[in-house]
């Protein structure tokens, strides 16, 4: 079975815009209408924090964590920084590494 795959970024790309993204908006718009009716302002600043991270998510995630995202490449260019150990070619003696002394 063939799926052409620009064929679903589409399909993503239509869902979020004419779907998700609107019911996102109106729901946090509700939220926060309750939250300030109701004189909660601290709630309102908290879900409001939590509001922007799930819009990031729902809008951007393609373009921060996708394959080519700005996220993805800095983990790539730190990973690639990072030096390993291998304890199997240390200049220490043999005898170091043997537990069963």
């Amino acid at each position: 079975m063939y799926l052409p795959t620009p064929a679903l970024g589409e399909l993503v790309n239509s869902a979020i815009s004419d779907w998700i993204g609107p019911v996102l908006v109106g729901i946090i718009a509700v939220v926060a209408i309750v939250l300030l009716w109701k004189r909660q302002f601290a709630g309102f600043l908290t879900f409001a924090a939590m509001a922007v991270l799930a819009a990031l998510f729902v809008f951007f995630g393609g373009d921060l964590f996708g394959k080519n995202g700005n996220i993805s490449k800095a983990g790539k260019d730190v990973a690639k920084k990072i030096n390993a150990v291998d304890l199997t070619t240390t200049t220490y003696g043999p005898d170091l590494l043997d537990f069963d002394q």
